[in-house]
């Protein structure tokens, strides 16, 4: 009886302290997740344009943090590009969200690439923490009302069948 009685204690003292490791890391912001409204933001693109996130409220976004220094960034931005030529005709938005200090470093591998989607700059990497990003590249798959439908930690491959029929299918462009 003592050993069953110990046992019980033992484990909710251990499902108590689990449920509020969660419930702490979830108060301090950790991971945005699907369903989430993401933070707004308006930040400069390479053209000299400022885009702001609220402007684009009714359209698909895909949000991918990244930086020129970043390997992982690097291998999956042809395929992110094109998913933006592919579904850029039909909506989808494709923003990428450098983090680089250097805008000339930026400026000369986004045109080595051909890179076609905008790229906005976040230099001290503001919005990157306000979207609670955990490393790059990270990517926010944005509905169009604006919630995060998807969050892509590490690169993807944006040609992937499954990826262009969620993105169709968030387009309704099936």
């Amino acid at each position: 009886m003592k050993e069953a009685v110990r046992l019980a204690v033992t484990l909710v003292v251990v499902a108590a302290a689990g449920y509020g490791f969660v419930a702490l890391q979830e108060s301090k912001g950790y991971g945005l997740r699907a369903g989430a409204t993401p933070p707004g933001f308006r930040l400069p693109a390479l053209d000299g344009t400022t885009v702001d996130l609220a402007s684009l409220r009714g359209r698909v976004v895909v949000l991918n943090f990244w930086a020129t220094w970043c390997p992982p960034c690097i291998s999956e931005m042809p395929s992110l590009d094109r998913l933006h030529r592919a579904l850029g005709p039909k909506g989808l938005v494709v923003l990428g969200v450098a983090v680089d200090e250097d805008e000339a470093t930026l400026r000369d591998f986004v045109k080595r690439l051909g890179v076609g989607f905008p790229i906005l700059r976040d230099p001290d990497a503001h919005v990157a923490r306000e979207y609670r990003t955990t490393g790059y590249p990270e990517t926010f798959l944005l509905d169009r009302t604006g919630k995060i439908a998807r969050v892509f930690v590490g690169p993807a491959d944006w040609d992937a069948p499954e990826i262009l029929d969620y993105c169709r299918g968030l387009l309704g462009a099936r």
